[in-house]
């Protein structure tokens, strides 16, 4: 009896433990249930932020190239580019150098006068047609951008540059007439002053340090008087030589047997029209020739004007300048320029 009693109370204890062990392990599912419904959900946003990343390292690699890494002056060239796997639009820019304008067609052939340091939407392609034109140096490196814009983002998500070399042979060399501006060969010592203006081209002062804000214009953009903007006139050195028929031949020198020519470009390159204006040259042969009212000045518009004069017997170095008068002008440090020209027989 003693023994049946025993056994019975070691299975009560066994039963017991049984089940408490079973609670027990209940509880501790339990519990790692409820850890495992934390952890899922940061589980998949970690999954999901790291597809994100692969996606945007896949997009990331913006990529331009031209069709020609050099060209001549007002030649065209197209630049390409690759596509990224997601909607958005492209932004082109390039950088202000003295003495070059960048025009674009755009897909109806139209042209379009473009401003440097300036973001123009171009829409979601994949290619452009440029011309540049370079009118201070023989060499100019056009540093162009295309930027890479997502569908309701205000910034580039991607960016690309690089550099196309524009040549104008006309420069720095004695054999090939330049343009054709003069309208007559002055016969006499009396200076005859041709001016040519012509469409808005990017300014030729340095640009102005970028704002923290990224800014697009469209492409058709076109550069309009601002009403309570500034009136700025500057005058550019081109060159110095000789006419020939009605060409102007930039030598460098005078033969004082020709007909000597100083070429020189007004450009406005404030916000608001100019009013009516006037230069003033003295030249090389010693006389003074002072302009007749000049017609207005749109912002960015140009004049590019050839003086023609003839200097007799005389030789050596001699000096001559070129002053620039407007009301208002915001700026007068940049009306004039002084320069020297060898005059030989």
């Amino acid at each position: 009896m003693t023994n049946n009693r025993e056994q019975q109370q070691k299975d009560g204890v066994m039963k017991s433990l049984a089940i408490a062990g079973f609670i027990g392990l209940i509880i501790v599912v339990s519990w790692l249930g409820v850890q495992l419904v934390k952890v899922v959900p940061n589980a998949f946003t970690s999954l999901a932020s790291l597809a994100d990343s692969v996606y945007s390292y896949d997009t990331r690699g913006l990529m331009v190239a031209s069709s020609k890494g050099t060209v001549n002056d007002d030649e065209s060239v197209t630049i390409n580019w690759n596509v990224p796997k997601r909607t958005g639009t492209f932004a082109f820019s390039y950088a202000c150098s003295e003495g070059l304008a960048v025009d674009m067609r755009d897909s109806l052939g139209a042209i379009k006068a473009l401003t440097c340091d300036t973001n123009y939407n171009i829409g979601s392609v994949s290619a452009v047609d440029i011309i540049a034109t370079s009118e201070k140096n023989r060499f100019t490196d056009l540093r162009y951008r295309i930027d890479f814009i997502p569908s309701g983002k205000e910034a580039p998500l991607m960016s690309d540059e690089s550099t196309i070399t524009i040549v104008n042979a006309t420069i720095g060399t004695t054999g090939t007439p330049e343009v054709t501006v003069a309208t007559s060969t002055p016969a006499t010592t009396t200076p005859v002053a041709t001016e040519t203006p012509t469409k808005p081209t990017a300014p030729t002062m340095p640009a102005t340090p970028a704002q923290p804000v990224y800014t697009q214009q469209p492409i058709y953009s076109i550069p309009t008087s601002n009403p309570n903007g500034f009136t700025d006139l500057a005058v550019s050195f081109v060159g110095s030589g000789i006419l020939v028929g009605q060409s102007f031949k930039n030598t460098g020198t005078i033969d004082n047997d020709e007909t000597g020519a100083i070429k020189f470009i007004v450009q406005n390159i404030g916000t608001k029209t100019s009013t009516a204006w006037t230069y003033t040259a003295k030249l090389p042969n010693g006389e003074t020739y002072t302009s007749t009212s000049q017609a207005a000045l749109k912002p960015n518009e140009r004049a590019t004007i050839t003086l023609g004069f003839t200097m007799g017997d005389d030789t050596g170095a001699k000096r001559y300048n070129v002053e620039v008068s407007v009301t208002p002008d915001s700026n007068r440090n940049n009306n004039s320029f002084e320069t020297a020209v060898a005059i030989v027989n």
